[in-house]
């Protein structure tokens, strides 16, 4: 094994919470509002279909080989030719997947914050903080994410104080348009959703292996509930009106105020912006440089983090030109492209090992 370290499966839930939804907050009530309106809530609840198929397939191909991640064991399962082929599609997509989750993040930082910093700046710090992260290993990622995934959910709560100013009466009738519109908002949650394959590069650095589909599981419940909240309570504010904001947390923190001295709390989202895209970006450039380090044999995969980062410097540079091409691509093309790297090629993996694995009997001989 490439990776040395050792995390527990609680670690791993820990850091999939962020990575999942870090970039999900911000753009999630607009998204599903604009097709599911008042029924937004079901939307995470519904996409939540994704995550557990995510979870079994990536735990069953983990219990068929132990200690292995998708981009090992796809040797044994295709071949090793094929296999190698499929382990460079995968590096190509981690690849490209971390430049689009950076550029995401920088584009909300300079369009509500730091409106004269050139993007290439934001998004080279924010690299640059996560190939330092990455060098560290399995074990600092996870100790990172223990310290800043609290910083991450604490400015959720302050949602709360505007209960006030809800209006429940937006969420009704439930499903007055039917389910359709619920299945087409739950289109983008469910790609969010499927990124909880890369247990696959986390599951064979847990201490008790045994834990990881159960803390996963955990992990996923909590991440649905985070949504249906946060979609309800943007909702509840504002109305069939949600779909039109591009930010409607980012507005619904600028409503909230205690007296005349609790106000003003974007800069709090800002905190919870950068702590929570810092580990998701993180996590998918830890599985970048793993995937071309096992594809390639490599003794460690150390060396080739400068390089790759500064490739997903490029990528997100070249590969998004504006603002509006990134926001097509979210509505229309990540719905369909994460999953199906995320979600249906390991399916078709994972049919494909279990025929191919021999059954054993009780007594650990192989059946006839």
């Amino acid at each position: 094994m490439l990776e040395k370290g050792r995390i527990s499966a609680f670690q791993m839930a820990i850091m999939m919470y962020p990575t999942v939804l870090a970039t999900g907050f911000l753009a999630l009530p607009t998204i599903t509002a604009q097709y599911a309106n008042n029924d937004l809530w079901l939307t995470g609840i519904v996409a939540s279909l994704s995550g557990f198929l995510a979870i079994f397939v990536t735990t069953r191909l983990h219990e068929l080989y132990p200690k292995q991640t998708i981009i090992e064991s796809s040797e044994h399962i295709v071949g090793k030719i094929p296999g190698k082929m499929l382990g460079i599609a995968y590096f190509l997509f981690f690849m490209h997947v971390t430049g689009f989750i950076s550029r995401e993040y920088a584009e909300f930082v300079k369009g509500n914050f730091l409106f004269k910093t050139p993007i290439i700046l934001i998004i080279a710090s924010i690299v640059l903080l996560a190939a330092l992260a990455v060098r560290g290993g399995v074990e600092m990622l996870a100790r990172s994410a223990v310290i800043f995934t609290p910083i991450f959910i604490l400015p959720l709560f302050f949602l709360l104080l505007l209960i006030p100013d809800l209006d429940t009466g937006n969420l009704l009738p439930v499903l007055h348009r039917g389910f359709v519109p619920v299945l087409k908002g739950t289109a983008t949650p469910q790609a969010w959703l499927s990124e909880f394959f890369l247990m696959t590069f986390l599951l064979p650095t847990l201490t008790c292996p045994d834990q990881g589909k159960k803390w996963g599981l955990i992990s996923l419940i909590v991440i649905v509930l985070s949504m249906t909240y946060v979609n309800l309570m943007t909702y509840s504010v504002f109305g069939i009106d949600t779909g039109n904001k591009t930010s409607p947390m980012l507005i619904a923190f600028r409503y909230i105020r205690l007296g005349d001295f609790f106000e003003n709390l974007e800069a709090v989202l800002l905190a919870m912006w950068v702590v929570g895209n810092f580990v998701k970006i993180s996590m998918f450039f830890y599985a970048t440089v793993l995937s071309f380090a096992q594809c390639f044999t490599l003794s460690d995969y150390r060396p080739t983090v400068l390089p790759i980062g500064i490739l997903i410097v490029a990528f997100s540079l070249f590969d998004l030109p504006s603002f509006p091409v990134m926001a097509s691509v979210i509505r229309y093309a990540i719905p369909f492209y994460l999953p199906a790297f995320l979600v249906v090629i390991p399916l078709v993996l994972l049919i494909a090992a279990v025929l191919r694995k021999p059954q054993r009997t009780g007594k650990g001989e192989q059946a006839p």
